[in-house]
């Protein structure tokens, strides 16, 4: 008697979504077979975390910075888009350290052609064109913000108390793991609602999102120092990003 193959769980899935789960219990850096690319312009690092757990340590300059300089790890490469019937879910566990208080610059989500200064420098938060989702920090304040961009069609929200859905001031660095999450859910052919989440808690719902003119956007976690001789780290122990095909 014949009998049907029973498939795995995710070959079975394959051909509905497709994406990446990444805990960073091994990591290589920027080569071709590597799945990810380390930007820096100048001596920003990408190293593995040698404790339980796992994950990376992504440091935007050495202690002799003279400010400006930044680093990110990127996913190769851009196989995600904000598109009609392709929800999409993203999310990364993070935790920022800065050498002074208010200094560092952070970048946590989805955007394309990721280059040096994606965050601009002297605190003017995330690169000012281009298809992004994402949640950033910038010097000069505690809080994280969300970040939707559609070329040069920006929102950007600090998640204050007042600003937050659950009214809770929601600060970027400190020594606790947190989970950034965000949901893209499409609505109709040009519309989406995106939800943005921090520790399981929804903070911020961007109602009607228009992402027709969206273009390829890939993961990535970054920082960049935002002042002379300091070192930001942010350490990134969880990737992760899935779209319906």
């Amino acid at each position: 008697m014949s009998r049907a193959i029973r498939l795995p769980e995710l070959a079975q899935l394959m051909h509905l979504q497709h994406g990446f789960c990444d805990d960073f219990q091994g990591f290589l850096t920027a080569t071709s077979t590597a799945k990810y690319t380390v930007v820096t312009a100048v001596d920003g690092t990408v190293t593995q975390i040698d404790a339980a757990g796992g994950g990376v340590a992504i440091k935007s300059a050495a202690a002799s910075a003279s400010g400006n300089e930044d680093c990110y790890l990127a996913r190769e490469a851009e196989t995600f888009k904000p598109a009609a019937d392709k929800p999409l879910s993203f999310g990364a566990l993070v935790q920022a350290t800065e050498d002074d208080i208010n200094q560092n610059n952070l970048y946590v989500g989805l955007t394309d052609a990721v280059a040096a200064d994606l965050l601009v420098n002297d605190g003017a938060g995330p690169k000012t064109s281009g298809t992004s989702l994402g949640f950033f920090k910038k010097d000069g304040g505690l809080n994280w913000w969300i970040h939707a961009s559609l070329s040069t069609t920006q929102t950007s929200v600090e998640l204050t108390a007042a600003n937050s859905l659950d009214k809770v001031a929601h600060v970027g660095s400190g020594s606790a793991k947190q989970l950034l999450e965000i949901d893209f859910i499409p609505k109709n052919s040009t519309q989406a609602d995106v939800i943005y989440k921090i520790d399981g808690v929804a903070v911020y719902k961007l109602t009607d999102w228009v992402f027709t003119s969206a273009t390829d956007v890939q993961a990535v976690v970054g920082c960049k120092d935002g002042d002379a001789s300091d070192e930001v780290t942010i350490n990134l122990y969880g990737l992760y990003c899935y779209q319906a095909r």
